[in-house]
């Protein structure tokens, strides 16, 4: 090959190059020589004494543009326009790729001249590959369109059509070449995906949602619910392979969703329906058909997850109808209930739902909507109830029914299902660790665990006191035992105490006027000295109605030992001087009054380790020991029933007073924190913060809101404003 420039006749030069690129561009003949055209191109630009560049680039654009005219005649002809036109696409494309080759000295020098030329000139001095496409489109695809009817894509929509009826007519790589080749005929320009999106994609997308309107409306009208979404789901996941066939990756997406409009979006309110009573019959594999294709609609589970809470509502209620009446005897049934129901939806909530955090905390409001309309409306509100179900938990004497691992799984279940009922939690709390009942400390702290990992740090720290307090009483017992043997002192009695601080154990109603006995009152006078010494500024206050004593019965034969409260304790001790007495008598030992003596000794009458000699117990009634009392058991526990169900009530009582005056001084200090930070504030905007910052403990009503506002108005916290008497000004 020479690339000394050239004397060269145009005329005579250009037949032999145009039959040579002839052969390029037909299939039939044979193949030209491999270097002859590039020796040609090159000659042709670089001749002497004047190239030919510009001739040679407007007769290759020529020969191309009638070439283009023949294939276009020829595919418009033919009755399979779509196959016609995808054979003449794939030699035309390999054929203008060769030329392009042949003429890359021409496309270098057009190259320098397009920089320096005027954009709307440029269009003319295109790399000779770009201009066989662009030559391509404006002279067959264009012109087909215009003057054909746009056979070629009408054509292309009804092979689809039919493959997605399951009866497709052709090759599916025929459909996938023209395709293609609405994106490779731009491949040279900025903005290569314009002429297939205009031309193809919203073409193809609106034959999809026409096909989709009238295939959805037939099939939701001729089958079942549950029918309709196994046909659906496999109508779009088959739209999604067939996407990813005969579409761009861009387009897919843009399909998919036109699709899913048309089939779950236009319907929704249809599955809406359905999906209620597909949760009411538990038709669990329908409930995921619905989840899954309403997961593919932007916010099109949120009306799933409010149907999913009223109906974890409906069936909360149901049990709280059939078994709240006997749980106030008795809460383990209706707390299993509820515990159950949980356990069982959450487990659903994991399979048919695919562990969607979402469902799981619609499960939880439906929850907390039971337990917190239980709160309001029952007499036994559900926090004393859950507290007396983790009571009867963590006492001694259930340890035998369940293991440590299984007691541990109901304490989590049961902190689960409730985050407010720390008021009746921490009494019964307190009375197990004062009369050591707890079946383990493990498990008691596993419970306070699972309660600060729901509600917080604040709201355990009083219930980790309360374990500290027995821990320093244990050592605090220890010291003051080795202080009374150092100074060689017998009290008399085995002697042990619990130091509680005040702020962290609840308050328990039962104290009655008492005087200590005189075999008790040393030890606790030396206590009091021992730890006031030790304890500079510490005041005790004893908590007398709260002890306990163990005493054995040593007049009979065999060997009793009675478990009872100080009070039961003072009236057996002057049976040691006299085996009969007066309730009179007793009365005045013990420094007591009548009727709180009748309580405290009816037990042991019961018990009938004393005999009274009527019934009436009055001043005359004479009481004596039993010489013949016998009992298969040789440790008995006395009980003070009467006692225990008219303080439990006052108790419950007290509880309730005690957790609404909080709430009165938790919104007061979340009215002030607002308006602090706020300074002036409107009535409602105050009200909807409220409760905002509220509902993560309680929901308060509004009635309470606003009588909180009132006094804290009289308080001098805040005040109306002069200018609007709807707004509030905080007073600093």
């Amino acid at each position: 090959m020479s690339l000394r420039p050239k004397r060269i006749a145009f005329e005579s030069t250009m037949p032999s190059l145009h039959s040579q690129i002839t052969q390029l561009f037909s299939p039939m003949q044979g193949d030209a020589a491999f270097m002859d055209p590039f020796q040609a191109v090159y000659d042709l630009c670089t001749a002497y004494p004047k190239p030919f560049d510009d001739a040679l680039f407007e007769s290759l654009s020529l020969f191309i543009a009638e070439y283009a005219r023949e294939k276009r005649e020829s595919i418009a002809g033919s009755l399979d326009t779509v196959s016609a036109y995808s054979r003449e696409w794939t030699h035309f494309t390999h054929a203008s790729r060769y030329l392009d080759s042949v003429c890359e000295y021409l496309n270098r020098i057009t190259a320098k001249k397009r920089s320096t030329m005027p954009t709307q000139s440029r269009r003319r001095l295109n790399a000779n590959g770009s201009l066989a496409f662009l030559i391509w489109k404006e002279t067959v695809l264009m012109e087909i369109k215009s003057n054909a009817g746009n056979r070629l894509l009408n054509q292309i929509f009804d092979f689809v059509k039919r493959d997605r009826d399951g009866t497709p007519l052709v090759d599916n790589g025929v459909i996938i070449n023209t395709v293609e080749s609405f994106v490779q005929i731009c491949e040279f320009v900025p903005q290569p995906l314009q002429f297939y999106i205009q031309e193809f994609e919203q073409p193809y997308i609106q034959s999809t949602r026409e096909y989709y309107i009238a295939e959805s409306n037939t099939l939701i009208s001729t089958m079942t619910i549950s029918e309709y979404m196994k046909c659906i789901s496999k109508r779009i996941s088959d739209e999604e392979e067939r996407s990813c066939r005969f579409c761009n990756e861009t387009s897919r997406e843009k399909v998919i969703k036109e699709c899913v409009s048309q089939c779950v979006t236009a319907h929704k309110e249809r599955l809406y329906d359905a999906f209620a009573a597909m949760l009411r019959d538990e038709n669990l594999g329908d409930c995921t058909l619905v989840y899954q294709l309403m997961l593919k609609i932007p916010g099109g589970i949120l009306p799933m997850l409010q149907l999913f809470q009223k109906h974890m509502f409906d069936l909360g209620k149901d049990i709280v109808a059939r078994l709240r009446p006997p749980a106030q005897k008795d809460p383990r049934d209706f707390i299993h209930g509820l515990i159950d129901l949980h356990g069982k939806w959450s487990a659903i909530c994991e399979k048919t739902f695919s562990n969607n955090t979402a469902f799981g905390a619609a499960l939880d409001k439906g929850f907390r909507q039971i337990v917190n309309e239980s709160y309001e409306k029952a007499a036994q509100n559900f926090p004393e109830l859950l507290s007396r179900f983790a009571d009867s938990l963590l006492k001694k004497t259930l340890k035998s029914q369940w293991t440590e691992a299984e007691l541990e799984d109901k304490i989590g279940k049961a902190v689960e299902l409730h985050y407010v009922f720390q008021k009746f939690y921490s009494r019964m709390l307190g009375r197990r660790l004062l009369g050591n009942l707890s079946a383990s400390d493990d498990l008691e702290m596993a419970m306070i665990s699972g309660l600060k990992n729901v509600c917080g740090v604040e709201y355990t720290s009083k219930l980790q006191r309360m374990f500290t307090d027995i821990t320093l009483s244990q050592d605090l017992n220890k010291r003051f035992s080795t202080s009374m043997q150092r100074q060689n002192v017998n009290l008399g009695v085995d002697f042990s105490i619990l130091v509680l601080t005040a702020g962290s154990w609840p308050s328990m109603p039962g104290a009655i006027d008492y005087d200590v006995p005189e075999e008790l009152l040393k030890s606790v006078t030396r206590f009091g000295d021992f730890y006031g010494n030790n304890h500079n500024g510490r005041k005790l206050s004893w908590m007398y109605h709260l002890c306990k004593a163990d005493v054995k019965l040593t007049y009979l034969d065999k060997k009793y030992e009675l478990n009872l409260s100080l009070h039961q304790l003072s009236v057996l001790l002057p049976f040691n001087q006299d085996t009969m007495l007066t309730l009179g008598s007793i009365v005045d030992r013990v420094k007591i009054k009548l009727a709180d003596v009748r309580k405290i000794i009816k037990p042991l009458i019961d018990l009938e380790v004393l005999v009274a000699t009527n019934t009436q117990l009055d001043d005359s009634t004479e009481i004596s020991v039993n010489m013949k009392f016998s009992n298969k058991r040789t440790k008995l526990k006395v009980s003070a029933a009467a006692q225990n169900e008219s303080t439990s009530t006052q108790e419950s009582e007290v509880t309730r007073a005690a957790v609404d005056e909080d709430r009165k001084l938790y919104l007061q200090a979340t009215i002030v924190r607002i308006l602090k930070s706020r300074r002036v504030m409107g009535h409602n905007q105050l009200i909807q913060e409220v409760i905002q910052l509220s509902t993560s403990r309680f929901i308060p009503s509004i009635a309470l809101i606003k009588k909180s506002v009132e006094q804290l108005i009289d308080k001098g916290y805040m005040e109306r404003s002069k200018e609007r008497p709807d707004q509030y000004v905080y007073v600093a």
